[in-house]
């Protein structure tokens, strides 16, 4: 009798008889103008990861995508997904399902706030400005920090996964930045100007590229890119070697 294969979650690391698929970009964030061709990456995860995952993803989703240009093709679709999730224009739902998502635009409706431009050193790398209209004219939108650095770890545990067929596990750790270009820690600036990199494209939305250091092929860099609007980078070393986060 042949011997069970032990299989593991990307990002609790525990051992589990059976795992789900987790796109490592939502199935939901995949603009309308993705081709059918185009192959969705996915990763082991245990029910209770993907579970808890996909339930803030949502969350997040709803309050990225409304930052974003609809009007551009790496985001095609995507506002109008949000509405609809809202409830927005949808009929025919039942009253339970009506008042869910009735209580989910609120929500969204409460991290709604005018424009402040004393907020500005706040904003995500890639977000704020819209072509042809005034800041003045934009309302903001808060995004919990705590919430979008897990789905950070997410993608990066999935990418690494895809790219490099490795879960991350101690002694590594990731450190995510959420910071524009001229702010970036040196340990980063160093590793995208010295290591060759693989620059990935996942259909129009999503764009990956992974540095590796040459003497150390486990001390990883990446640079993802949502929408082709929203940036953010990670470092995978280890644990002791981890650079503090700086502010944005």
């Amino acid at each position: 009798m042949a011997e069970s294969v032990s299989l593991q979650c990307i990002h609790c690391g525990a051992a589990v008889d059976e795992t789900t698929k987790d796109h490592v970009f939502p199935a939901s964030w995949y603009p309308e103008t993705t081709p059918e061709e185009i192959q969705r990456w996915t990763a082991p995860s245990c029910g209770a990861c993907n579970n808890r995952l996909g339930s803030i993803e949502k969350k997040v989703f709803s309050r990225l995508i409304l930052c974003v240009d609809p009007r551009i093709a790496e985001a095609a679709g995507l506002s109008a997904r949000v509405m609809r999730s809202l409830g927005v224009g949808v009929e025919g739902l039942s009253e339970e399902e009506a008042e869910h998502r009735r209580r989910q635009k609120l929500g969204l409706m409460a991290a709604i706030t005018s424009h402040d431009p004393e907020a500005g050193a706040h904003t995500l790398p890639g977000l704020g400005s819209h072509a042809g209209f005034k800041d003045e004219d934009l309302p903001q939108i808060k995004i919990p920090a705590d919430l979008l650095h897990q789905v950070s770890y997410k993608i990066v545990r999935g990418c690494e996964y895809v790219l490099a067929h490795r879960v991350i596990e101690e002694p590594f750790d990731i450190q995510i930045y959420f910071v524009h270009d001229h702010d970036l820690p040196d340990d980063l600036v160093r590793a995208f100007r010295s290591y060759a990199a693989k620059d990935v494209r996942v259909g129009p939305g999503f764009r990956v590229i992974r540095v590796a250091a040459h003497d150390a092929p486990e001390q990883v860099a990446y640079k993802v890119t949502l929408w082709g609007t929203l940036t953010f980078y990670a470092l995978i070393l280890e644990a002791q070697a981890a650079v503090p986060a700086k502010a944005n």
